[in-house]
């Protein structure tokens, strides 16, 4: 017997979570469905830190931090038995680094902070902190699986479904569910659906969790991440693998390695578990969401799209009730609060997407690059 649902949110990591939360919310009818279950890529490895962006401003700082912003709220009002503001050190690896910290990134910074030294971080070795570091008392992270496990409550969930959706008698159709919409939140892995114009990439990376008692009341950030000490329990992560020769063990070790560097009484640890999976990337870093076209029909269409032609214009031609939402990278549950919220806002009530975020800047990039 067929089941018929508004939307069908293929992906239960972060972002399909997120999405399939605000679609709910909006009234509409929500099937979630993964091949594995909730959070078995990537978003189950994720340290889950909550930190803003630092950089020379521009459009990609900017929605990264507007993302955080939305993000501290909204997980501290949804989940906030898994939101730990602790707060973060932002830590310079090098001179040259500190130059650029505090010469380049510190005019940029558009969230409240403040600068430390050494005597304000005590916890932190002398010799990390021999540069000084900014302060962002708000940061916070959050616990992955109690996070997925409140968003999802009211949501129906099948797992166990390698989704292949068919459009047919002008629905969609995976296995026996149907829907009006789909949305696909499947991260690094193969697309479920041919979408000739976007290629998603996949970054490699490993979390270690460690038990100790070191004192470490705010969470650290210098080139790799260490969380706050919960209830005995410390987050270090994460590494960032492409094409890196060196083995799990030598990649997990060099972790351990650089944590005891900046935390001295890390070296009590007793390594919990070990957690990985592929963050998905897009080559401009934005996220990547909305309406997805109809690739044959743009091509015959809009043949080279004039530059004045943007993303979400209305001649460009979509599949019916087709969406995705993805390219988070190593920032996940930063951006999928908002981001789910955005795309369900334009499912639900046709709100256009910002063209750094719209889908439809890669079609209009690939149609103009194949009339070159």
């Amino acid at each position: 017997m067929i089941k018929k649902y508004d939307t069908i949110v293929v992906g239960a990591g972060i972002a399909g979570i997120c999405a399939a939360h605000w679609l709910q919310k909006a009234g509409e009818g929500v099937l979630l469905v993964d091949r594995k279950g909730l959070l078995a890529g990537a978003s189950g490895a994720a340290g889950a830190f909550l930190s803003p962006r630092l950089g020379k401003g521009g459009a990609l700082q900017k929605i990264t931090n507007d993302a955080y912003r939305f993000a501290l709220e909204f997980y501290a009002k949804a989940v906030p038995d898994a939101f730990f503001q602790k707060g973060l050190v932002r830590i310079p690896k090098n001179e040259a680094d500190a130059d650029t910290f505090f010469s380049l990134y510190e005019p940029n910074i558009d969230v409240p902070y403040r600068r430390c030294e050494n005597a304000d971080v005590p916890f932190i070795d002398e010799k990390a902190m021999r540069f000084g570091a900014f302060c962002f008392d708000h940061s916070a992270f959050v616990d992955p699986m109690t996070v997925a496990e409140k968003l999802t409550e009211k949501i129906e969930t099948v797992w166990g479904i390698d989704a292949e959706p068919v459009f047919e008698n002008g629905s969609w159709r995976i296995g026996k569910y149907r829907s009006d919409k789909i949305v696909l939140a499947t991260g690094a892995q193969k697309l479920p659906l041919p979408i000739p114009y976007v290629t998603i990439g996949g970054v490699w990376g490993e979390r270690i969790d460690v038990g100790s008692d070191a004192k470490l009341p705010m969470t650290l950030h210098r080139q790799i991440s260490v969380s706050a000490n919960v209830n005995g329990l410390v987050r270090i992560g994460a590494t960032h693998v492409r094409g890196d020769a060196e083995s799990e063990v030598e990649r997990i070790n060099r972790l351990i390695v650089d944590a005891i560097e900046l935390v001295p009484e890390l070296a009590d640890q007793r390594l919990i578990r070990i957690l990985a999976g592929h963050r998905s990337s897009v080559s401009d870093h934005f996220p990547l969401l909305g309406a997805i076209a109809d690739f044959k029909e743009a091509r015959a269409s809009l043949k080279t799209p004039p530059r004045s032609l943007k993303p979400e214009d209305p001649s460009i031609p979509h599949r019916p009730g087709c969406y995705i939402v993805t390219g988070f990278g190593g920032r996940g549950f930063v951006f999928a609060p908002l981001m789910g919220k955005i795309l369900a806002d334009k499912i639900t009530e046709g709100r256009a997407i910002a063209p750094e975020l719209s889908a439809d800047r890669y079609l209009l990039r690939a149609l103009r690059k194949k009339s070159k």
